[in-house]
């Protein structure tokens, strides 16, 4: 044979003999290694899923508040009904989330205009100058094999409180 084979390049390169203990340990580091190179991958995934949550949880809320200040009450839920539409609304904003549109909680809830005193009104969606706040809760199920045994779910929420535009004379059911 012409010139040198692949082998030989090899033993030349690397002359120390490997040994089957020798064989097994590297075995067993790649083991360790990789244990932990996958925990940390799977974990940075994992911080990445849930900040992606946070922010569709936060923009799911805004949506909701945005269409709960117009005043409307027509939307694809096929009801005539503004709770329902400013639920659904947010439910359709929170759709990138797993188990989505039931998987997110949207509680609306409103202050009466002039004075907006405590405790609010849950379940209205409120009339005309209304201070109206929608919240949206999701619970963030982990990925990370040993973590989600710990912490199987981490509850999301986020709020958007707006003050209802003058749709009609201010504190008077249209």
């Amino acid at each position: 044979m012409i010139g040198p084979t692949l082998r030989g390049i090899w033993q030349r390169v690397l002359p120390i003999r490997r040994g089957s203990s020798q064989r097994s340990q590297a075995v067993v580091e790649f083991a360790l290694v990789g244990g932990i190179f996958l925990m940390l991958v799977f974990g940075i995934i994992d911080v990445a899923r849930l900040y992606q949550s946070w922010v569709t949880v936060q923009h799911a809320a805004r949506e909701g508040a945005r269409y709960a200040i117009t005043g409307r009450s027509d939307c694809d839920a096929a009801v005539d009904n503004r709770l329902v539409c400013i639920t659904y609304k947010a439910q359709q904003a929170a759709m990138g989330l797993s188990g989505s549109p039931g998987a997110v909680d949207v509680t609306v809830r409103k202050w009466a205009y002039p004075d907006y005193a405590d405790p609010p009104v849950e379940g209205s969606a409120g009339v005309a100058c209304d201070d109206i706040e929608v919240e949206v809760a999701y619970d963030h199920q982990l990925l990370t094999p040993g973590i989600s045994s710990l912490v199987p779910h981490i509850p999301l929420t986020g709020r958007d409180r707006v003050i209802a535009e003058p749709f009609g004379r201010c504190g008077v059911t249209n």
